[in-house]
């Protein structure tokens, strides 16, 4: 039987609506939070839907993790900065904020602040210690605003400072979410000392054992959207603390991708808010916790995918280079921009080769030079090299 939100009885079963309320809040398998929405005490049910998607998130990451373990390393590395990139300029596209995956890469490759990209300097660098599983503490109010100030205060303070915190940990004031005709959708927790009180709860709420790790990750972020205790930047403060969980719990490699899904299905994904928001909801929270994890689902499914093609693609073309390069350099930087060419972003310089492979610049400049390998190059950037796969094809 299909799990429907509460808000479709109130207009579709009027004469039921209080009696199927009643049964969900006291079912005997039902999960109770110490939240209100609207002064209903929030509550989830263990649907057959829930336990299914729980159960296929933790099957499909072990397929990830073996995937990612056929990968050559130059091939992971490259693959897993293009999603580091690609997450970072999605969860600044969500909320219009502009930014572009040259910025990003600069600010990975050079690990240096600057005036030109401090704005994005702090979110880059908290997603880049992603990889490396890195703990972050997540335990009070505290820890939520240094998260919020390492992640985006400076690029708020550069576009509009009045925007920035103006408690001890978040906003006073009122603040409001509105649709793109200015209707309200949304009012955030009003006064910083009830935001701080919701915060706890929250916290209280992830970190309690008792409830399964995904329902409680999901859970949060619902109750962090609802709290909204930043003037601005919410948004990407929540993406980033569930990506850093989902890290945790999952794989470093999907917490790169949450952003792009959400985006992929943003307004599904904006719905599922609005809807547990709406008072008739009443605090049941198991439509959300349903679509977070479908859209946690929908992230690791898309990865297989694109490893599973580039693995393929990565074999078959291993296959034409062993056949036709039997000098073990010149396979070696076929084979590191074939790799390159698949997994990454942006053409290789020869020092960026020679680096990699522990050659000399010399040596590997003058290969780059040979004819045999100087007709499969592209060489669309001047002095940066790639594979013409299409060419390669044709040996």
């Amino acid at each position: 039987m299909d799990y429907h939100i509460l808000k479709k009885y109130r207009y579709t079963n009027r004469n039921q609506f209080e009696s199927i309320y009643s049964s969900r809040y006291e079912n005997e398998l039902v999960l109770h939070y110490d939240f209100e929405i609207h002064g209903f005490p929030c509550f989830s049910l263990p649907t057959t839907e829930i336990l299914n998607l729980t159960s296929r998130i933790y099957k499909l990451t072990q397929t990830l993790i073996y995937l990612k373990s056929k990968l050559p390393q130059i091939a992971l590395e490259q693959y897993t900065q293009t999603c580091l990139i690609d997450e970072v300029k999605l969860t600044n596209e969500i909320e219009g904020v502009n930014s572009t995956r040259r910025e990003i890469q600069d600010i990975l490759n050079t690990q240096s602040i600057t005036q030109k990209n401090m704005r994005l300097y702090g979110l880059v660098q908290k997603y880049n210690l992603l990889k490396n599983s890195e703990k972050i503490s997540i335990h009070n109010c505290s820890d939520i605003r240094n998260i919020y100030n390492e992640l985006v205060s400076e690029e708020i303070k550069n576009n509009d400072p009045l925007n920035l915190p103006d408690g001890i940990f978040f906003r006073k004031k009122s603040v409001s979410v509105y649709s793109p005709h200015m209707k309200e959708i949304h009012r955030g927790i009003s006064g910083e000392t009830e935001i701080i009180a919701c915060m706890e709860k929250a916290l209280f709420i992830l970190h309690n054992k008792s409830i399964p790790p995904l329902i409680r990750i999901s859970v949060f972020h619902y109750l962090f959207g609802y709290i909204h205790p930043f003037y601005d930047g919410n948004g990407r403060t929540n993406r980033f603390i569930s990506s850093y969980l989902l890290s945790k719990e999952l794989e470093p490699l999907i917490s790169y991708h949450l952003a792009k899904t959400i985006k992929q299905n943003i307004s599904k994904y904006y719905k599922s808010f609005d809807y547990t928001n709406d008072t008739d909801n009443r605090g049941d929270l198991t439509g959300f916790i349903t679509n977070f994890l479908e859209i946690i689902l929908a992230s690791i499914e898309t990865l297989i995918d694109s490893l599973e093609d580039k693995i393929e693609r990565l074999h078959y073309f291993e296959r034409i280079l062993l056949s036709n390069f039997k000098d073990k350099t010149d396979y070696g930087i076929l084979h590191l921009l074939l790799q390159n060419s698949l997994f990454g972003l942006e053409p290789l310089s020869a020092r960026e080769i020679a680096e990699m492979l522990d050659k000399s610049y010399v040596t590997i400049n003058n290969r780059l030079k040979k004819d045999s390998i100087k007709t499969l190059l592209r060489s669309d950037i001047p002095h940066k090299y790639d594979l013409d796969l299409d060419l390669l094809k044709t040996l």
